[in-house]
């Protein structure tokens, strides 16, 4: 089952967003934040790793526009609290100033949910707290029930839940190969406190050699690359299983991969073994403090171009290289940092990521779509980040360092 798609079509464009933004608070003059969390009761607007990073969730919504407006929503209501405190949600991917490791105060939860204290403290211990003020945007993507059903009844397949399971396994897999292109045109950070590195340098703002820390070499990794399986979703999720059994991760949920696939409701192999696949969740976004919600409409329709793209014209990497790519990506200067195509071919990222578009770019030229959506012009606007010296967000925040060193 090699393509699931020959050629674009009205049903290619009809998939699902969900977004997770997580968001550190801070104080007016750039601090950590040491009041409660404001939505205790709220399950758009919950805690993540530390008292004072929030995470913001959507619904389900059938375009970019939608998910983006009820981003826009929560994240209104709670600028609105923080407002009031002389508060303020952190612009970037990267921390603020940090004091000492107090300043991230681990997310408590107790009762029936103590366990979830206890991994947080399971993960400060092993990753260090400082690493885990790292925040990124999660984007969910379901691919639509009308392309898939099309998908089902061409194929020789019996069972459509098996045809969809082995669509989004091959799906992942080639994401896995072509999604340090996300990295490439999405990174945003490429400045950081001083005090993320050292305590003495509190205040002094660094550019760093990475246009985003959080998806470089010393960023949101396990120490090893692990090794999954495409073959089913069993063999998906025993692959995980293994690392958990050896006690490599504590459970599925330390898997640091950019790229995951997930069930419907609660994030468990067992989930995904019984129901199948739901979504599939990219973690390699970096919040853009040039965007108004921390995402620009015409990168998450991109994301959503590049997986319809990768369902119809899949690619394998090895795993290893496949990681390392994603690093060399996230790199600041990407006319030297290497990308090592599935064919074998090495290039600069620059070139690499010009020549994957070019590719994407004919292959949207042979359909036909709504007027409403630009495919030409979303292609052409991530064309622009690459073939223009400067033009990529990260680059336009270094050069602009006075101005946004400030933020610091």
């Amino acid at each position: 089952m090699k393509r699931q798609i020959t050629t674009p079509d009205e049903n290619l464009l009809t998939g699902e967003f969900g977004l997770e933004r997580e968001t550190l608070r801070v104080t007016h003059d750039g601090h950590m934040a040491h009041t409660p969390h404001p939505f205790p009761n709220d399950p758009h607007i919950v805690k993540d790793f530390c008292e004072n990073q929030t995470e913001i969730n959507t619904g389900v919504h059938t375009s970019a526009e939608a998910v983006i407006d009820e981003l826009a929503i929560h994240t209104q209501r709670l600028n609105t609290v923080l407002k009031d405190r002389g508060e303020r949600l952190w612009l970037y991917s990267n921390p603020p100033r940090i004091k000492n490791a107090d300043d991230i105060p681990v997310a408590l939860y107790e009762g029936d949910q103590s366990s979830k204290h206890s991994y947080r403290l399971y993960l400060a211990e092993k990753y260090g707290k400082y690493k885990m003020t790292l925040s990124g945007i999660h984007v969910n993507y379901s691919l639509s029930e009308k392309l898939l059903r099309r998908g089902f009844d061409a194929s020789s397949v019996s069972d459509f839940i098996a045809y969809k399971n082995k669509v989004y396994l091959l799906l992942a897999e080639s994401l896995t190969a072509y999604g340090w292109i996300i990295n490439l045109l999405l990174s945003a950070s490429p400045i950081c406190d001083g005090s993320y590195f050292s305590p003495e340098e509190i205040g002094k703002p660094v550019l760093t050699r990475y246009a985003s820390l959080r998806c470089g070499e010393k960023g949101y990794w396990n120490s090893f690359t692990p090794q999954l399986s495409y073959e089913s979703v069993l063999a998906y999720a025993e692959s995980i299983q293994r690392y958990i059994d050896s006690g490599a991760l504590a459970g599925v949920g330390e898997l640091y991969y950019p790229i995951r696939l997930k069930p419907r409701g609660a994030n468990r192999l067992n989930t995904l073994v019984q129901n199948g696949v739901n979504h599939i969740e990219i973690r390699n976004v970096d919040i853009n403090p040039l965007a108004p919600q921390g995402i620009d409409r015409r990168d998450l329709q991109f994301i959503e171009l590049l997986i319809l793209y990768l369902v119809s014209e899949p690619d394998t990497q090895p795993q290893e290289i496949a990681v390392q790519n994603y690093k060399n990506a996230a790199l600041l200067d990407i006319s030297r940092a290497e990308i090592t195509l599935p064919d074998g071919v090495v290039l600069c990222a620059r070139e690499a990521g010009l020549r994957h578009l070019k590719k994407m770019k004919a292959f949207y030229s042979r359909g036909q779509y709504a007027s409403a959506y630009d495919v030409s012009g979303i292609l052409d606007y991530q064309v622009e980040k690459l073939a223009v010296k400067g033009a990529r967000y990260a680059e336009r925040i270094a050069e602009r360092n006075d101005e946004f060193l400030s933020l610091f």
